[in-house]
């Protein structure tokens, strides 16, 4: 019997198919059978469990654990709660795997679809500082607050995109279907178009014409913008741009710091060490001038700066986050302050994410009622030309 299974090793692969009672004969990668349609060594169509529920889980967890339910048997339990079947499938191994012996840190970073390097560093350092149960509550308030931001963007997020795409499909049937008919009628009858309805006629033609090699374009950007994610260089570049919109930038900004920063301080707080802290947490921001800066901070970091001198350097953090950290570092309350700027910015992006939103709404409206006055006055603009010269011709 073959098949596709994730695990971040052949190693590891063996030791999940152990834990299942089957016999290995051989593994080889995915990529060397279905290399195209396979990425990092699972399918393409493999299912992930939901954030929001591992979240919940970890939730969970964290009560059984302070109450003294064993490990194993809070993992059963959860698994057996059906909520989502690929996290079921996920907490059922994981528990099988920790009464084989595994470490429950090591039994989970051998499912990355499930459970990220984040949390799995984190429940190492509770391992390791014999906390466990204090730092699942801390990591389920991390990934709590982190789905809320999510949610609160995409919630702010959604009305503009439907308004985006309304107008594209309105605009569409209207360049492509209506004013066509009209420009046909119109050319029949041999009418002389006003300047305006000429114009729009124009474009529509252009469009008809043209559409494949619009569509091409379109395809072509999204391509473009494919290959340029791929690299790091173009990955650093988008986010520079991305970051410096007018608006939009720096509300991307402050989400992306608060997220940053907000991570570090669970992780600084857990006990891990400030470098592989720093790594982590750059590498989970979701920009990539943030873990471009990271890196440069590590570098300096290891040759003897301090964190707050590292801050300084890459000249992405502002002034409030560098006295901050320096704060932190002098008082020994390092966490804390940066959980505090990190809540800050959440604050602030939150009402930055709210305001474009009331303003996007009207916008899109005047949009969408000015594009249709406009193809109204320029459809029937030929209508009233006739009327005045068959007025005149009569007289």
């Amino acid at each position: 019997m073959s098949s596709v299974l994730s695990a971040e090793s052949a190693q590891a692969a063996a030791d999940i198919l152990h834990a299942r009672g089957l016999v290995v004969l051989s593994i080889r990668r995915a990529s060397e059978r279905i290399g195209s349609k396979l990425l990092d060594g699972s399918s393409l169509f493999t299912k992930k469990a939901k954030a929001a529920n591992v979240s919940l889980v970890t939730r969970q967890l964290a009560t059984m654990l302070r109450a003294g339910l064993p490990l194993v048997r809070a993992l059963h339990a959860l698994a057996k709660e059906g909520t989502d079947s690929v996290l079921s499938s996920s907490l059922t191994l994981v528990a099988n795997q920790v009464s084989a012996g595994e470490t429950f840190s090591g039994a989970l970073a051998q499912h990355p679809g499930t459970f990220s390097e984040l949390y799995v560093n984190l429940v190492r350092a509770g391992e390791e500082s014999g906390n466990l149960d204090s730092i699942m509550r801390q990591l389920a308030e991390y990934l709590d607050r982190v789905e809320d931001v999510k949610r609160r963007v995409k919630s702010a997020m959604a009305y503009p995109i439907f308004m985006i795409v309304f107008v594209i499909l309105t605009s569409a049937l209207i360049f492509l279907k209506i004013i066509p008919m009209m420009s046909e009628i119109y050319s029949k009858l041999g009418v002389d178009l006003p300047m305006l309805t000429q114009t729009v006629v124009d474009i529509s033609d252009f469009a008809v014409s043209k559409f494949w090699l619009v569509a091409s374009m379109a395809i072509g950007l999204v391509v473009a913008w494919k290959v340029l994610m791929r690299r790091k260089s173009g990955r650093l570049f988008l986010d520079t741009m991305m970051m410096r919109l007018p608006a939009v930038g720096a509300i991307i900004t402050k989400v992306v710091l608060a997220k940053f920063l907000r991570t570090l301080g669970v992780l600084v707080d857990s006990g891990l060490p400030i470098i592989e802290a720093l790594r982590l947490a750059g590498g989970t921001a979701g920009s990539s001038v943030v873990t471009d800066a990271t890196d440069q901070m590590i570098e300096m970091i290891s040759r003897g700066s301090s964190l707050s001198a590292a801050f300084k350097t890459p000249g992405v953090f502002p002034e409030i986050v560098i006295q901050m950290v320096a704060t932190g570092e002098e008082t020994g309350s390092l966490s804390e302050m940066l959980t505090e700027i990190a809540g800050y910015y959440d604050e602030q992006s939150a009402s930055a994410i709210d305001t474009i939103a009331s303003m996007i709404e009207p916008t899109m409206i005047v949009i969408v009622g000015g594009m249709v006055a406009l193809v109204v006055v320029a459809t029937f603009m030929p209508i009233f030309t006739m009327g005045q010269a068959l007025r005149r011709g009569n007289r």
